[in-house]
């Protein structure tokens, strides 16, 4: 009997904990729809959770180009993320102008969901507006057309609005003027700034967005993007106050440079090869990215030496053939945010037909991320293939291979520019998805039907910075009701 209730009680818990979850789908290969199977025309903006319900807050812009005065912000809502219903204009009327990115907050003093949002009287005059409203889907009642703040007079533009655990509001914000990033604390009733500033973190930036997680505040932003459908990157700025004090540690959308599947395709020998050249004393380098931390202490690197330039006529010249330089190699780690040089304890040469394998022995790294240059030479160095060893085992795991160098375009891994990064309250605790427009992916060319790309959950490191994101087609979690 006893053996029985116990399976009763697990099986009652079971059921239980079941029905406080909710599994959602996310499908970034398909337009979102409205309950009337419109495209939701929604961007710029943010997607916030107030009490069981989404609320979806963009610009619409319809079959315009974007900078037209026929901009307006609409509101969506979802209980799941995937059925939307079109809720209507967030302002009923409003001052003749361009209008952009529409974010909403919630006061729990004054109990009024507060509005802002950035607006062009004429282009490029910007400022900042509030509103409010008793309802997340408003209408909502024009406050201030015209919110002084710290920076006002270089202009306003692209912001993102933050809420503290202790209530506290701040406004991340960048000038239209050298668009300089900084943080801004909010009156209490969020109507207004404070003016406190925290000084400038970054220059030529837009689409900033702030959230926390275990503590640590995060600023994401990056270079101008102006529409751009290639993408714009996501800097990730990291501090411990919401203020200032923000240290830039990674780009969680750029590609570290050009993407080679030559270097472990398995042909060791031949013109299959990459090329690295040093321009302006500074040498292109390989990263290599890994899917989890690994421990490496051995490299082998295939090296083409056929590409030398032939003496042809000069009878003088004893030599047919320039001597074949071999390169020595450095080897890098990524730690705390910065590369860390690793300890070579040997390089050794082993010569054959139109090849040398350089085999180097260094201290054993625990890393996700390594980097190997050349030095000690000005020759072109052509890499066949890498391999990389714990001891003399081969490691196994999936890795990617970016040719690097100061002249090599890094280019966005989602083609998308950032809005927000929303939070999701799962069963595993606080997720953030990173949200961006894909500006130009309308298969119709029309600007209100471009798609938004939505990531899977963040990835965080031990040390707080954010792992570099992947495009996703669809990811599901199970949230909590």
């Amino acid at each position: 009997m006893k053996n029985i209730m116990t399976f009763k009680s697990v099986t009652f818990l079971f059921i239980v904990s079941f029905s406080f979850a909710q599994t959602i789908t996310i499908d970034n290969t398909k337009p979102k729809l409205d309950e009337k199977g419109q495209i939701v025309d929604a961007h710029d903006g943010r997607v916030i959770q107030f009490g069981n319900t989404f609320y979806w807050y963009g610009t619409s812009y319809r079959t315009t180009n974007g900078f037209t005065t026929e901009n307006h912000y609409r509101c969506y809502s979802s209980k799941d993320l995937t059925n939307w219903k079109y809720e209507g204009k967030l302002l009923d009327t409003q001052p003749e102008g361009v209008y952009y990115r529409p974010h909403v907050i919630y006061n729990k003093k004054t109990k009024k969901y507060i509005l802002w949002y950035n607006w062009y009287p004429k282009l490029w005059d910007g400022q900042f507006g509030v509103a409010t409203s008793d309802t997340p889907q408003g209408p909502f009642k024009i406050v201030n057309d015209n919110v002084k703040m710290y920076n006002s007079k270089i202009g306003l533009g692209d912001f993102g609005l933050f809420v503290d655990d202790d209530g506290a509001g701040y406004i991340s914000y960048n000038t239209i003027q050298n668009h300089q990033v900084s943080v801004e604390k909010l009156s209490d009733d969020y109507l207004s700034s404070t003016l406190k500033n925290g000084g400038i973190i970054a220059e030529h930036m837009e689409a900033g967005t702030m959230f926390k997680n275990e503590g640590k505040y995060y600023l994401l932003t990056d270079y101008t993007c102006c529409f751009c459908n290639y993408g714009s990157g996501a800097r990730v700025y990291i501090a411990d106050t919401p203020l200032k004090g923000y240290s830039l540690t990674t780009n969680i959308n750029r590609y570290p440079g050009r993407y080679s599947s030559i270097l472990y395709d398995g042909i060791t020998r031949g013109t299959l090869y990459e090329t690295l050249s040093k321009k302006k004393n500074e040498y292109d380098s390989v990263e290599i990215l890994f899917d989890e931390k690994l421990k490496i202490n051995k490299l082998v690197l295939h090296l083409f030496t056929g590409n030398r330039p032939e003496n042809c006529g000069d009878v003088n010249n004893p030599k047919v053939h320039p001597d074949i330089v071999s390169p020595k190699f450095e080897i890098f780690e990524w730690n705390n945010h910065t590369w860390k040089n690793i300890n070579i304890k040997n390089q050794m040469i082993k010569k054959s037909t139109l090849k040398e394998e350089i085999v180097i022995e260094f201290t054993t790294s625990i890393s996700d991320r390594i980097k190997i240059v050349p030095v000690e030479s000005d020759a072109k160095v052509y890499i066949n293939e890498i391999e990389t060893f714990n001891e003399e085992t081969p490691n196994n795991s999936r890795g990617s291979f970016f040719i690097t160098g100061p002249n090599i375009h890094q280019k966005p891994i989602i083609p998308a520019q950032q809005s927000y990064v929303m939070k999701l309250n799962t069963i595993e605790g606080e997720k953030y998805i990173w949200i961006g427009d894909l500006w130009g992916s309308a298969s119709d060319n029309i600007k209100g039907h471009d798609y938004q790309y939505w990531s899977a959950p963040l990835e965080f490191n031990k040390d707080g910075t954010i792992m570099p994101m992947e495009w996703t087609d669809r990811w599901s979690t199970e949230l909590k009701k």
